[in-house]
């Protein structure tokens, strides 16, 4: 039994540009990552795979969304359940002895109770919306809430 999820691994970057961690992705690394056929682990922990990433892409918005299937049995009910809703991304860095950072790579995604990153969660579970965005502001100009996803 699997069950499809979607969601986003990564916000959008920072307008500005600056990264917030060192792990953080540019604008152009979320364009050109693919995590296709990466682990979906429960916490990052490697000797608890519970899925594959099936695709990646860069949202409207320009977060990095996901699509993935969870194929443990225990994972599929925590999903279900709303324990596990959260996506993080496990990242690996090359850097310089200075600390510059020479090259980040994707090792895997994991599904968590909640990802650290702002807005990374799963957001539709089996083909049905399971998280949304409501605004309720008198004046929507520099408003950028994302819109509900309908997928």
């Amino acid at each position: 039994m699997t069950l499809p999820i979607r969601g986003v691994a990564h916000p959008p970057p920072a307008r500005t540009g600056k990264r917030a961690n060192k792990a953080d992705l540019s604008r152009s690394e979320i364009a050109s990552t693919n995590l296709a056929g990466k682990p979906l682990l429960n916490e990052h922990d490697h000797g608890d795979r519970v899925g594959t990433v099936l695709a990646s892409w860069e949202g409207r918005d320009g977060s990095l969304r996901i699509a993935a299937n969870v194929e443990d049995a225990g994972a599929i009910e925590q999903v279900k359940r709303g324990e596990l809703r959260g996506l993080s991304l496990g990242t690996s860095l090359i850097v310089d002895t200075d600390g510059a950072v020479a090259f980040r790579g994707q090792d895997e995604l994991s599904i968590c109770a909640e990802g650290r990153r702002p807005g990374t969660w799963i957001d539709n579970v089996n083909g049905q919306a399971v998280r949304q965005v409501a605004c309720f502001s008198k004046s929507m100009s520099g408003a950028r809430a994302g819109r509900p996803t309908q997928r």
